[in-house]
């Protein structure tokens, strides 16, 4: 057999580098951050103005497992050099949208350009003449679900319930607003498999434990990082 190749973990593109998934996590924590610059005025009213900025926190949390088991991400960390390189994280999808689109299998493609900057893109191949609008309570998609276009790595949340049209063109309002443009026919994520969130590790540690049984208990925090 050949000698191993390690360029994959030096290379400026992280897509060949994946955090391993082995063992799935019993729990996740999500944490969302957009800024807020505040300020108060001499009348005692507060103004607010937003940063643009939009970042995903996640914390996994797993069961207890062997040495066999834990080995795996001790060296992915170390191969990382902890917060120095980015790497892909499958998010399980049943964290990211809901149990109505997680069956969905559809293609789903841009109608049209939508320039940097826009928080609505059109999309097309959802099911034809829902409601949206908040208080929906069968949209074409929902408030809180989890997206991203393949043209590039940033994960959007959709702000309100999307309705459609006759055609099944959905207008879904997202935050943050785009990073960088989509084209026309741009592909939006299958909602049926899980979601690379492009990442770091929000420490420069790693911290795990191991009981009398010799089980080992492992708990870990990623940060989107949307650009190498």
């Amino acid at each position: 057999m050949p000698i191993t190749n390690y360029q994959y973990l030096d290379n400026v593109d992280a897509s060949g580098r994946e955090f391993p998934v082995h063992i799935k996590p019993t729990k996740i924590q999500v944490s969302i951050e957009q800024p807020t610059l505040t300020s108060t005025t001499n009348a005692l009213t507060t103004q607010r103005r937003s940063l643009g900025a939009h970042r995903i926190q996640l914390e996994y949390t797993y069961p207890p497992m062997s040495a066999d088991d834990m080995q795996p991400f001790i060296g992915f960390f170390n191969a990382m050099q902890g917060q120095a390189k980015a790497f892909n994280l499958k998010v399980p999808k049943e964290l990211i949208n809901d149990s109505t689109h997680i069956t969905d299998g559809s293609t789903h493609t841009s109608t049209g350009t939508t320039a940097i900057g826009q928080r609505e893109v059109t999309i097309a191949n959802f099911p034809v003449n829902k409601t949206g609008g908040q208080g929906a309570t069968d949209p074409a998609i929902k408030g809180g679900n989890f997206i991203q276009f393949n043209n590039h790595d940033k994960i959007y949340v959709v702000a309100e319930n999307g309705g459609s049209d006759g055609s099944g063109n959905c207008d879904i309002r997202i935050e943050p607003a785009l990073l960088t443009a989509i084209s026309s026919s741009t592909v939006l994520n299958n909602f049926d498999e899980d979601i690379p969130l492009h990442a770091i590790f929000a420490s420069s540690s790693i911290e795990f434990d191991v009981n009398s049984a010799l089980l080992y208990g492992f708990k870990v925090k990623f940060i989107e990082q949307w650009t190498d």
